[in-house]
């Protein structure tokens, strides 16, 4: 990639580029650059790059592009693919055990929000009380 194609192509040291369709072949490890061009931020495997580094996974195990644009659950304790062993295998366990998060169909949402709404918060403490009903305290 030509300086150029890219703003931040001097300070960045990102293996996997979007401008690069070479790059996106390659493996990511959480210690390593993510790109930095607010262009591309909303990239679905950026978004997902800086969870992970944000979620403190280990840093001598890999990640790739479609483990990157796997919209699961990022929480802390998330590991990548051990480099010692064959990756195939690795793969298909790591797919298993990490799902594509579910998408709520309106009556869910809709339940969901009236759960919500339910509860207010007084001033008094930040403690939930029941909408309609008179505090005890």
């Amino acid at each position: 990639m030509s300086n150029n194609l890219c703003k931040q192509y001097q300070k960045c040291n990102a293996p996997m580029c979007p401008m690069d369709e070479n790059s996106l072949r390659c493996i990511w490890y959480p210690d390593e650059g993510i790109c930095m061009s607010s262009a591309y931020a909303n990239l679905v495997w950026i978004k997902a790059q800086k969870k992970i580094v944000k979620a403190l996974a280990q840093t001598n195990r890999y990640f790739t592009l479609e483990m990157l644009t796997t919209k699961c659950v990022i929480r802390k304790g998330i590991t990548g693919l051990d480099p010692d062993y064959e990756e195939k295998p690795q793969m298909q366990r790591w797919l298993k055990e990490h799902p594509a998060k579910r998408m709520l169909s309106e009556e869910e949402k809709k339940v969901r929000t009236q759960r919500i709404k339910k509860y207010q918060f007084s001033s008094k403490n930040n403690r939930p009380s029941l909408k309609g009903q008179d505090s005890i305290l």
